[in-house]
This record gives structure tokens, C-alpha cells and sequence, in this order.
């Protein structure tokens, strides 16, 4: 009767494993993105409501909401594969035990403008002019704010700036408030498409900090997510590779990329943040969408958040081995 009931358990036990397994892989995936550029980053998938022959829910949020995605009590409430600032995943997530970065999707938004009359700045010229000048940065306590910060700290004048923080309304080459600013798109495009504002972009943190950029916005998944349906995850991460060439295509449209985005954003009452005013080709450029999986963005993001570290970002916190994903 012992053997009986053993070899009935041996049995049952890989019954049961696969059934959860399967019930893994049937239940829906949420994906949760925050609006802006990161929202780029995945619109042919919203577009196209990409499924990959499982049911997916997507859901773009406010920036300020994405946090909570991934932070709620009952794991079962959070977002199975998510989008954050890089910064805003190495603290909440860098542990690697209930999340894994698949890769970088955004490599940097952020741009210095100042009156039309100024001179452009560039890696030879940032010191010469930056220093000793007041800069307005728009969202100075959060990401921008760090990246400015760290490309001071790369030029060696962290203590000849001063730095305040900055509304987009106040951005304008008449002002006498502020002698540059720092802001991303597309308020960059909006504030600088506007000749009442007398101003120009004259600068590119991206090409400040280096030929490609900066990690800025990550993808992560849930660990079980990827134990339990690799294939899937893969297959995910493969659509996003193809994204960047999409958003270029021409006969992909700023209102089919709006309305896309607009069609995901639940009860979101004040519209999202690009519009036909201020979604173009140029903008979408500036928005430096590009998926780089963990193999080839591992390094560039411990670097990034090491660099962050310096420049005084409480957020950037150092991540385990495990935090990243080695798709093979």
C-alpha cells in the first residue's frame, strides 16, 4: 500500500507542477508603461495590442504613478513586465528577486536650451560656457536633475553651476530669470517651435555624456513571469528590438502612435503628453528609442547608476548580477 501511495504522489507531483505551469502561462499579462518617451518605446506593441498567443493588458500611467506598479503588497497586483526610469528600478528592484531588467529602451531625452542668439555648446565648449551660469532645469528633483548634475560632475563644475528648479511654462530666451535650460521632449520641441519664445536648443546631454547616449528608461519583468513562460518573454523582447524602426516608418503617423497611446491610458482626463501639435519624426528622434537587451546594456547601466551615485542621486542604488536578464 506504501508503494502504491508513493508511486500516486510521484506521479501527481509533475501533474501538478505542469498545471501550475499552465495556469501561468494562460492567466493575462500586464504590462504597465509610463507616458512620455517610454511610451515610444512600446507603441507598435499598443497599436497593434501585440499578444504573443497569450492575453495582454496595457496600461499607460502617469510618470509620477509608475512606482506604484511594482510596489504593491499583493504581488499578484503588480505589473508582470514594466518600464521605469533606471534609476527608479535599481532602487526599487536592483535586488533581482522579484524582478529582472530585459533591457534599456530610452537612451536619453534631455536637452539644454537657451536664447537664439547663444552659441551652441558642445563637449569642447560646455565647461567654458556653463560655468558660473544659473540653469533652470525642468523636474530638477528627479531624473533630470541627476543626469544634468552627473554631466557637471564629467566636466569637473558640480560646485560652479547654479541649478533651480524650473516649470516648462517658464522656459523662454527672454527671460532674464535663467541663462540656459535643462528640459526634455517634447517640451523642448513645443517651448522652441514657438518664436514669441526667442530660444533654440544648444545642446544635447546625450551627446554631452557620450556617443550613444545613456540608459534612461529600463524594461523589467517578473522573475516567475520568466521562469514560467520564457518563450513568451523572449518573443516580447524581440518585438520591442523591431519597435525603433517602426516609429520611423512613414506611413506610421503621429495620430496612429496618439491614438495608440491615448487608447491604453485609462481615466486619464488632461491627454497625454505628446499630441498633434508636438509628435513628429524630429521628436521621436530626440527621444532616443532604442531596445539594447541586458547582454549588451548591462555594463552601460551599472555605469550609469555608479555615475548617478556620485552625482548625489539617493536613488540610483547598486544592483545585483541577478537583477539582469542573459536572454539566450
Amino acid at each position: 500500500m506504501k508503494k502504491f501511495i508513493t508511486a500516486f504522489l510521484c506521479a501527481l507531483v509533475p501533474a501538478l507542477t505542469l498545471f501550475t505551469a499552465c495556469g501561468e502561462k494562460s492567466g493575462a499579462v500586464s504590462v504597465y508603461v509610463p507616458d512620455g518617451a517610454p511610451a515610444l518605446a512600446i507603441a507598435r506593441l499598443l497599436a497593434e495590442d501585440a499578444d504573443f498567443g497569450r492575453e495582454v493588458n496595457y496600461s499607460v500611467v502617469g510618470a509620477e504613478e509608475i512606482k506604484s506598479t511594482v510596489t504593491a503588497a499583493d504581488a499578484s497586483k503588480n505589473a508582470d513586465i514594466c518600464i521605469l526610469p533606471v534609476n527608479t528600478a535599481s532602487k526599487l528592484l536592483g535586488g533581482g528577486d522579484k524582478y529582472r531588467m530585459l533591457g534599456v529602451v530610452t537612451h536619453g531625452n534631455l536637452f539644454i536650451a537657451g536664447n537664439s542668439e547663444k552659441e551652441n555648446i558642445t563637449p569642447d565648449n560646455f565647461k567654458g560656457l556653463l560655468e558660473g551660469k544659473k540653469v533652470g532645469v525642468v523636474n530638477l528633483p528627479a531624473f533630470p536633475g541627476s543626469a544634468f548634475k552627473l554631466i557637471l560632475n564629467k566636466y569637473g563644475i558640480a560646485d560652479g553651476v547654479t541649478l533651480e528648479n524650473c516649470a516648462v511654462a517658464a522656459v523662454s530666451g527672454i527671460s532674464s530669470d535663467f541663462d540656459y535650460y535643462v528640459l526634455h521632449e517634447p517640451a523642448l520641441s513645443v517651448r522652441t517651435g514657438n518664436p514669441a519664445n526667442s530660444l533654440k536648443t544648444l545642446g544635447s546631454l546625450q551627446s554631452l555624456y557620450g556617443e550613444n547616449g545613456y540608459p534612461q528608461a529600463v524594461l523589467v519583468a517578473k522573475k516567475s513571469l520568466i521562469e514560467n513562460d520564457g518563450a513568451f518573454v523572449r518573443a516580447f523582447m524581440d518585438s520591442m528590438e523591431e519597435n525603433a524602426e517602426w516609429l520611423m516608418r512613414e506611413d506610421v503617423t503621429a495620430e496612429t502612435i496618439i491614438s495608440a497611446i491615448a487608447d491604453h491610458y485609462p481615466g486619464q482626463n488632461t491627454g497625454t503628453a505628446f499630441n498633434s501639435k508636438n509628435l513628429n519624426k524630429t521628436v521621436i528622434a530626440n527621444c532616443a528609442v532604442r531596445f539594447e537587451d541586458s547582454k549588451a546594456s548591462s555594463e552601460a547601466v551599472k555605469n550609469i547608476l555608479a555615475e548617478l551615485r556620485t552625482a548625489g542621486d539617493a536613488s540610483a542604488t547598486e544592483v545585483s548580477e541577478s537583477f539582469f536578464y542573459f536572454a539566450e
